[in-house]
């Protein structure tokens, strides 16, 4: 009985994520792609991404803006871009993003040079992976 108590207790505390460290944020910058979606409905994986994301963090702040494949073998960008502020509370690090229409928030769950994962309010978990494209133009045309 007391070996039951003692294994729970290491599986709680193996089962819970420390809060990724705030210089890590800076592994944001660049190309990524989502990975795998899990949600309340059911979970999905993408083997193949239309649409890429651009991060881009300096300090506390920064954006990401969609990027596209073109049929000539390079990558065109939208002309919008999704502003965030990056919080770093006791327990989590959070980005929130603000526009003309609404503001929303990502918890920043893990983070490495390879993957990123967030968490939504709505419990949608986003696992990203790092797109390595061939040839970028992040020009706005």
């Amino acid at each position: 009985m007391k070996f039951n108590f003692l294994l729970i207790g290491f599986l709680f505390l193996v089962s819970c994520n420390s809060k990724p460290d705030y210089k890590d944020v800076e592994k944001l910058n660049g190309f990524w792609e989502i990975e795998k979606a899990e949600t309340p409905y059911g979970d999905k994986s993408y083997t193949m991404n239309q649409m890429v994301d651009y991060f881009q963090v300096e300090d506390s702040t920064g954006f990401r803006k969609k990027m596209q494949p073109s049929l000539l073998g390079n990558y065109q960008s939208s002309k919008n871009r999704e502003y965030f502020k990056i919080k770093n509370y006791e327990d989590s690090l959070v980005l929130i993003y603000n526009n003309e229409y609404d503001t929303w928030t990502e918890t920043l769950m893990s983070i490495s040079k390879e993957q990123f994962v967030v968490k939504n309010k709505q419990n949608f978990i986003y696992t990203y992976k790092r797109h390595n494209p061939d040839n970028i133009d992040l020009d706005e045309k």
